[in-house]
């Protein structure tokens, strides 16, 4: 057993598992321009104009989405993107993040959209979002959360656009209070948080999901670990993920990293699949021996993947993590992060564990033992693994994306420019 000790690194729900084809969402044609202020600012003069889409009609729907920091916060834009394209093909999308490298800049980068960045600093990052929106002229401003979404909503007060915030959370963000007054909408992931809020300005729908990850039921657990485990052909395999977090979880690596080896040598057909955050990877894969049935990132990139590979998921509780587990039925141990804002891991976990019978562990009850004999049971009780997965299934919102868009449009009326 290797021991070492965790760097402190940590900065800081209901339908079934068939995902429908997406509802083609027609723009609103009810006028609300008595009712909001639309941006007037030409474009005549923009010196860096972004790049039109030579077939989009002039009144394609533009949108701009302000995100960063947690995965949480950036999947949730994407998802809700990637809806909204599906649905309206022409329609043009700004991303307002965090400046290179960051999480968001490199999902932009590899999904196509536009994306501009935000620097960190209140003033600047103020000035930086105003003078993109003014660019981009959107029709709605999307905030879901992080450092870039509160600048970026305070400049589109100043040029009169309308907002809206998704918010993942069992409990609202600081930033959803403040804003929620002067929000178009606030989409929520759980009733909770309706309390704290206006309530007429509230709309519960789940928290987004990815189009991938609602679609990784069609690929089969075989294909799914040949990405992983090239050589590897064997039946009633064990597939164990380990989700340590955008950020990394030196706790959950150290926990790993002492009971890995002898898992995989006692459990022959069991493997390991560990993303261990960009921060931790390069200690742990120097402390780690090499074993063919475990697969070490600092990050996957090909989540769909994972999970139609993966038979039991263990992660911490964040909001978007807990409700990819529900849309795709995965037996889950949760280990909450209890250093977050509000505590809302602990709040998530507890609700899973109600909801779909996840088993939690904190982080005073963690270690190499606790996290080896919790795996062992739930893979040692197929009816327990059946009746988490079929649960989460029945819990599950994986048409939220395409709910929150519908209502978009609905919101902000014709999008003919004014």
């Amino acid at each position: 057993m290797v021991s070492t000790s965790p760097r402190l690194l940590v900065r800081g729900l209901p339908s079934t598992q068939t995902t429908k084809t997406p509802v083609r969402i027609p723009i609103p044609t009810q006028s609300r321009r008595a009712r909001f202020r639309r941006c007037h600012l030409s474009r005549s003069n923009d010196p860096t104009p972004l790049p039109e889409d030579p077939q989009a009609p002039p009144d394609s729907l533009r949108v701009a989405f302000a995100c960063g920091g947690a995965g949480g916060h950036v999947y949730s834009a994407f998802a809700l993107a990637d809806e909204l394209h599906a649905s309206l093909p022409h329609s043009r999308s700004l991303f307002l993040g965090a400046p290179t490298p960051s999480l968001e800049s490199s999902s932009a980068a590899a999904s196509s959209y536009s994306f501009a960045p935000v620097p960190p600093c209140l003033p600047r990052a103020l000035l930086a979002a105003a003078l993109h929106l003014h660019r981009f002229r959107p029709h709605v401003l999307v905030a879901t959360g992080g450092p870039p979404a509160l600048p970026s909503c305070l400049a589109a007060l100043l040029l009169g656009l309308p907002f809206v915030i998704q918010d993942q959370d069992a409990g609202p963000a600081p930033a959803t209070r403040l804003l929620a007054p002067l929000a178009l909408r606030v989409f929520l992931a759980f009733n909770a948080p309706v309390r704290l809020l206006p309530k007429r300005k509230c709309a519960v729908y789940g928290n987004p999901v990815r189009m991938s990850i609602r679609n990784c039921f069609r690929v089969s657990k075989a294909d799914a670990m040949a990405r992983f485990f090239p050589r590897v052909r064997e039946e009633g395999a064990e597939v164990v993920l380990v989700l340590a977090g955008t950020l990394g979880s030196p706790e959950i690596n150290v926990a790993v990293l002492n009971m890995y080896y002898e898992m995989l040598t006692r459990r022959k057909n069991r493997y390991l699949i560990w993303q261990t955050g960009p921060e931790d990877f390069c200690e742990m894969e120097s402390l780690v021996r090499g074993h063919r049935r475990l697969f070490l990132t600092p990050f996957l990139h090909e989540m769909d993947m994972a999970y139609a590979a993966t038979d039991v998921v263990v992660s911490r509780a964040g909001s978007v993590a807990c409700t990819e587990i529900l849309v795709t039925g995965k037996p889950t141990i949760l280990i909450p992060l209890p250093t977050i804002v509000d505590d809302h891991q602990t709040k998530n976990a507890y609700i899973m564990a109600d909801v779909m019978g996840a088993k939690v562990i904190t982080e005073d009850e963690l270690d190499s033992s606790s996290l080896t004999y919790t795996i062992d049971e739930v893979f040692g009780d197929k009816k327990l693994m059946a009746e988490m997965s079929q649960k989460a299934l029945s819990a599950a919102r994986p048409n939220s994306s395409a709910d929150i868009i519908r209502h978009i449009c609905s919101l902000i009326g014709p999008t003919n420019p004014t």
